[in-house]
């Protein structure tokens, strides 16, 4: 069956505290069956809410409500919306038209606009009212919201309750907790292995528009500001050498082939710089695509696990980069900066010789020794691996890769974690995919896996500010640095 129908549901806060995150819920339920793309309307009263909640310390309201705002964060920097498949449906997330409260009393007169739960429900109203042609409804699990809905015949949709998180612990519920945890760790003869929460990069990964001619003029604009064509000569004169005093020369000025050919080595220079440029965007183009995603390892149990095998899988179109893009970030370093030529300075003619006391400099010569030197090296001791260190099976990877494969004879408890950061990419349109981590010991009763999904949809950006602040920043490293 074709889903082509689109439905406008406007949530209230509860959506983002009270149930699941989005892409868990099963969205395929009665009320929405020909569905086939779904508008999540987040209207002025949620977000109010989301920023009150997010400050309510570190309970799981306040953790929701930070995780709401982060994805506040990334509409905004996709155009004020975000698109995700969610099984066989379209889900979007848009922010509502805020209307004043006076137009929203007089539009829906029966509500009482200035409770925030009826400023939703008039909300979801009044854009009925303007967009008579489409599907728009209340979604809330709220009975005060239902009510206001029907007294303004609105639909609704009463949230299903598979859609709820468990309830909150209350404190007798944690110290029962906190008890089995003594007990288990009193009675723990095999390794416990944790994988923490995945922590996934805030910021969005960037597609770089077109490096035009337009841009590369602009940046050549730049350059010849800072390292200007310097024209002219110096002037001749009568020289005074500081090594031999009373002795004197006359400097001669560049000559006009000189100059000449200075001026041919600047240009020249301009041309290599063009083509620096399309390396550095090139550079900037694969640091921008890449998103991070960290999570660390560590083992809790009574015992260590022997032999520890890790992998680390990527599916869906996403792929690994090389480690030695977080090492240091030598792989994703900005090419070295290309320097104009140094203009002709013209020469001193000095009336004496330049030799030392009649000694032609380079009849002297240092001293050699006709014998090698002793190559020591085989006294080294060959280095042995550290037993309780993560090591790459079958080699350090070189370029991106799906799978990555670990190795370790012993993995210590209780001392610590061992923590990863992996860089990935996907495609232009976006990441579609996850990361899978299984992890398997000789002692270990059952693997460990996590499942980390990845559904981020890139930011476009124009290429010029990115491009300036890394000339800004080659120039500037390497003039410290001299």
């Amino acid at each position: 069956m074709l889903l082509l129908a689109t439905a406008h549901l406007f949530i209230d806060t509860n959506f983002f505290i009270q149930c699941k995150k989005y892409d868990q819920i099963d969205w395929n339920i009665d009320e929405l069956e020909n569905v086939g793309e779904i508008v999540i309307m987040i209207a002025r009263p949620v977000l109010s809410e989301i920023d009150r909640h997010k400050q309510d310390g570190n309970t799981r309201r306040a953790k929701r409500a930070r995780a709401a705002n982060s994805l506040f964060r990334q509409m905004l920097a996709n155009g004020k919306e975000l698109v995700s498949e969610v099984g066989d449906k379209q889900v979007i997330f848009r922010f509502a038209q805020p209307y004043k409260i006076q137009d929203l009393k007089v539009a829906v007169p029966e509500l009482d606009v200035d409770r925030n739960d009826d400023e939703l429900v008039a909300t979801a109203k009044m854009y009925q009212q303007q967009n008579p042609d489409i599907d728009v409804r209340v979604l809330t699990q709220d009975t005060g919201m239902v009510i206001s809905a029907d007294r303004c015949e609105l639909p609704y949709i009463m949230t299903p309750d598979d859609w709820n998180l468990p309830p909150e612990k209350d404190d007798r519920d944690k110290k029962i907790t906190e008890l089995e945890d003594k007990v288990r760790t009193l009675s723990q003869q095999f390794p416990i292995i944790e994988i923490s929460e995945p922590v996934l990069s805030e910021k969005s990964p960037v597609v770089l528009s077109e490096l035009t001619d337009d841009i590369v003029g602009k940046l050549e604009d730049y350059i010849r500001q800072l390292y200007p064509l310097k024209s002219g000569s110096l002037g001749g004169g009568i020289v005074k050498k500081d090594l031999l005093s009373g002795v004197f020369g006359q400097f001669i000025p560049p000559t006009a082939e000189e100059i000449s050919k200075y001026e041919e080595r600047y240009k020249q220079w301009l041309v290599n710089y063009r083509e620096w440029l399309t390396d550095v965007y090139d550079v900037i183009c694969e640091r921008e695509a890449l998103y991070s995603v960290e999570f660390s390892l560590s083992n809790s149990g009574g015992a260590p696990v022997e032999y520890l095998h890790l992998e680390i899988s990527t599916h869906g179109n996403i792929e690994m980069a090389p480690p030695s893009y977080t090492e240091e970030e030598e792989e994703l370093a900005l090419p070295e900066p290309l320097y104009p030529p140094s203009p002709s300075k013209g020469r001193p003619v000095w009336s004496l010789d330049q030799g030392l006391a009649g000694i032609q400099p380079s009849l002297v010569q240092p001293l050699s020794s006709p014998f090698s030197p002793i190559d020591y090296s085989f006294l080294r001791k060959p280095s042995s691996r550290d037993r309780n260190a993560f090591y790459w099976k079958g080699g350090k990877p070189d370029e991106f890769r799906t799978k990555w494969v670990f190795e370790c004879e012993q993995f210590m408890h209780k001392a610590g974690s061992e923590d990863f950061l992996i860089l990935v990419r996907g495609g232009d349109s976006g990441f579609r995919g996850a990361i899978s981590v299984m992890i398997t010991g000789a002692n270990l009763p059952e693997p460990c896996k996590l499942m980390i999904p990845i559904r981020i949809t890139p930011v476009t950006m124009n290429p010029y500010p990115l491009m300036l602040a890394a000339i800004q920043e080659s120039y500037s490293a390497q003039s410290s640095k001299s």
